[in-house]
């Protein structure tokens, strides 16, 4: 495998907080190769640069970072399929916080975006439920918020953290 570069920074400005609130988180992916053989493969971790906490969400599996690819005809990230999320997990109400200066180990629920759970041979599209071949370019979302967000706490505002691109070539 390839190493992309170590860190990989995604700076998003916060229009909705106050003017003494409204700095940026800045997050970065790290364990972000260039080239992976498998999905299983992938296991990136987001580190929280920022002087604030941001939060993950407690519904499954939206806590989860989720697979786009590519579509070279069109040039257009296409997201995987996607569950609409279960709320039957376990510590429903306590937030999902990384806070200033730490990293968290991420999810990227792939098996969600494939034919099939062990041996995928295709990339499953979410809006046009198409298939794609697995062979392609292809980064990773994951929603965060900046205030907590539980089972019985909505955020005003949900962001997306953006990997780097990769491909998968089995």
């Amino acid at each position: 495998m390839f190493r992309l570069n170590r860190c990989f920074f995604v700076i998003l400005a916060l229009g909705s907080l106050s003017a003494q609130d409204a700095r940026p988180a800045i997050l970065a992916w790290q364990n972000v190769y260039s080239r992976y053989a498998s999905f299983k493969e992938i296991k990136p971790t987001l580190v929280n640069n920022g002087q604030r906490s941001v939060f993950l969400s407690r519904i499954w599996p939206h806590g989860s970072a989720q697979l786009e690819r590519l579509n070279e005809a069109t040039g257009n990230w296409e997201s995987g399929s996607w569950s609409g999320g279960c709320g039957t997990v376990s510590k429903a109400i306590v937030p999902i916080e990384i806070k200033p200066r730490a990293e968290r180990k991420v999810q990227v629920y792939w098996q969600l975006s494939a034919d099939d759970w062990d041996n995928p041979k295709h990339f499953e599209v979410e809006t046009a439920r198409e298939e794609r071949p697995i062979e392609g370019r292809y980064r990773f979302v994951l929603r965060y918020s900046m205030e907590p967000w539980t089972l019985v706490q909505q955020p005003s505002s949900i962001y997306m953290a953006v990997s780097p691109e990769f491909i998968v070539s089995p």
